[in-house]
């Protein structure tokens, strides 16, 4: 008796650490950056550098104390006519999106030419919050001093675990 209550025991905890080996092997790792260079323009972008798909719950803008729902391009040419004539790329982030293991997505896309760096980044830096950026970046375009918006992103794994990445911050939040 003894001996099979232990086996089940036993059993019942090798279920346990392989269900956490599950979970661990399709673990999404999504963040928030700003590539500028003189080849590809100007972007902000929502990687995965984890081992597993994201799959993509909600997206948001918080802006001078508001939620907007909308994803970073939708919220740019929202804000005046005169953005949507530097024909922004984009790949839409929405709801039921699903961002592969090792994918980045250009959320809004400036490519390089008359207005390139030296107009559209000061444009990006004065507008959005990254944290990855430098500060001396945002220093350098007098942007310090502007309120930012923040894109907000939830997004959860093919099991169902959530997280919430912002783009004011370099690490996800675990949500229950």
């Amino acid at each position: 008796m003894v001996v099979s209550l232990g086996s089940l025991l036993a059993i019942s905890y090798q279920a346990y650490l392989m269900r956490q080996a599950q979970h661990a092997s399709v673990l999404p790792y999504l963040y928030i950056s700003l590539m500028s260079n003189s080849q590809n323009g100007v972007a902000l972008q929502l990687s995965n550098s984890g081992i597993g798909p994201a799959l993509i719950d909600d997206v948001a803008i918080h802006y001078d104390g508001r939620d907007i729902p909308a994803d970073p391009f939708d919220f740019y040419v929202s804000l005046s006519e005169e953005h949507r004539r530097y024909q922004p790329g984009v790949d839409k982030v929405q709801k039921g999106r699903l961002i592969p293991a090792g994918a980045t997505i250009q959320m809004i896309s400036f490519a390089p030419g008359p207005h390139g760096e030296q107009t559209m980044l000061p444009e990006m830096l004065k507008l959005f919050e990254i944290a990855e950026v430098p500060r001396a970046w945002y220093v350098g375009v007098k942007a310090t001093d502007t309120h930012h918006a923040v894109v907000d992103v939830t997004y959860s794994s093919v099991y169902g675990d959530r997280w919430r990445v912002r783009s004011d911050r370099i690490v996800p939040e675990t949500l229950r």
